[in-house]
């Protein structure tokens, strides 16, 4: 085999790792009634850092993710997008995770 056929095996195993993730991810946040935005993976060897945009309810189960996914948050983001002349409101929450160690 290859230094490239094996540099193509190893690449087709991290995205079907990385797909597997994410849809056992959006699994869990359907399972829970909860909206989710498209996950997004830092993109680094050890894939370390992952960013969720959801909305404020996610909070409540937090604990929850971290002990399912191994997972540990590290910040929480809040946004309030506000549109004087529509009075429209809305409201975008995003939570950062590492993996637990």
């Amino acid at each position: 085999m290859s230094l490239y056929s094996e540099y193509l095996d190893a690449k087709s195993t991290l995205l079907e790792k990385d797909l597997a993730f994410k849809s056992a991810v959006s699994e869990w946040f359907s399972e829970h009634g909860l909206m989710l935005m498209p996950i997004e993976v830092e993109e680094s060897l050890t894939m370390d850092h992952i960013t969720m945009t959801t909305d404020g309810k996610f909070k409540n189960h937090i604990s929850e993710f971290e002990e399912k996914f191994g997972l540990k948050n590290v910040r929480i983001h809040h946004t309030e997008i506000i549109i004087p002349d529509d009075y429209e409101r809305k409201e975008v929450w995003k939570f950062h995770f590492r993996e637990k160690k």
